[in-house]
């Protein structure tokens, strides 16, 4: 079933089989509460109190679900990252997403990136067939997402709280390594080692707001512009001098694909001033994208980075 389309003749009869398992039972029982909401996706009915929520994706999705200590039933697209803290008991479901699957699950409303709406990998233009669906906008801010969420659930305040506390923690940041970041130039990367490119996340390539940059932002650092990198971001090896040569720290996102250690064999890599000088941090697992979890998660990282130009 997995990446296989839902056909009119699938839901029908999945659906079908869903009501009549529950008619019997729930005919006598008052309809649930319902809140009206408009979206990229029109005016929707949503459940006031949802009890059955799929994220579609495990980064943006899953972490604003858990922000909000929604009943979560499944999610996709990747296993959650190690600092996003999900239950055990929430499974991981098929990926790409299989329509059937989730329908089976029954769930009263759905959590979807409008990356790439008609795609296998977020199929947001399918998925209200089975159950209403909030989408998150990659064009904004995880902050902004968030709070959008919350107004559609009818949780502004709980939305607010969340994003006070995380500026609170950056403040604090800032305060503590403000002439580093005043004056400091920074680079998050990935390395690619089959290819032999690195990956800079800065705002404004293809990838959008990426989550490193956006964190480095709210910190008041500055990082190589965008017009300095191909389409997505990527640094082939002749240009590592070029592009990073007047980097003074960068942060290294270590995707456990062996990219790190691979990278410390290339001697361009070892010759750019801030690897000669120990301005490397090492963030373990792909921090690219996400929501709350994943800001904390690389506000810390930051923090580690600049406390070693501090030093």
């Amino acid at each position: 079933m997995r990446g296989r389309k839902l056909s009119r003749r699938a839901f029908a009869t999945g659906a079908a089989a869903l009501l009549g398992a529950s008619a019997g039972a729930g005919a006598a029982k008052v309809a649930p509460a319902k809140r009206q909401v408009e979206t990229s996706l029109g005016r929707l009915d949503i459940p006031a109190m949802p009890q059955r929520v799929v994220a579609i994706d495990s980064r943006i999705g899953l972490e604003q679900a858990l922000a909000f200590d929604l009943p979560l039933v499944g999610y996709s697209h990747s296993r959650a990252r190690s600092w996003v803290p999900v239950p055990a008991s929430v499974p991981f479901l098929a990926a790409p997403p299989d329509l059937e699957q989730i329908l089976m699950l029954a769930p009263d409303l759905i959590l979807c990136p409008d990356s790439a709406p008609n795609s296998d990998w977020w199929p947001l233009l399918r998925l209200p067939a089975i159950a209403p669906v909030l989408p998150s906008n990659h064009r904004i801010t995880w902050q902004e997402n968030l709070t959008q969420l919350g107004g559609w659930l009818g949780r502004p305040e709980g939305a607010a709280r969340v994003v006070a506390a995380h500026a609170e923690a950056i403040a604090a940041i800032r305060v503590r390594h403000r002439p580093v970041i005043e004056s400091a130039l920074f680079a998050a990367v990935h390395y690619d080692a089959i290819k032999r490119r690195l990956l800079v996340r800065s705002a404004g390539t293809r990838y959008g707001l990426v989550m490193p940059a956006q964190v480095l932002a709210e910190l008041g650092g500055r990082e190589v512009s965008a017009d300095r990198l191909g389409p997505n971001g990527e640094v082939a090896l002749d240009s590592f001098g070029d592009v990073l040569g007047a980097v003074d720290a960068i942060l290294l996102i270590d995707f456990g694909d062996g990219g790190p250690m691979e990278l410390a064999h290339e001697p361009l890599w070892q010759r750019l001033p801030a690897v000669r000088a120990g301005r490397v941090e090492t963030v373990v697992g792909n921090c690219t994208f996400g929501s709350l979890y994943t800001a904390r998660y690389l506000a810390r990282a930051w923090d580690a980075l600049f406390a070693r130009l501090s030093a």
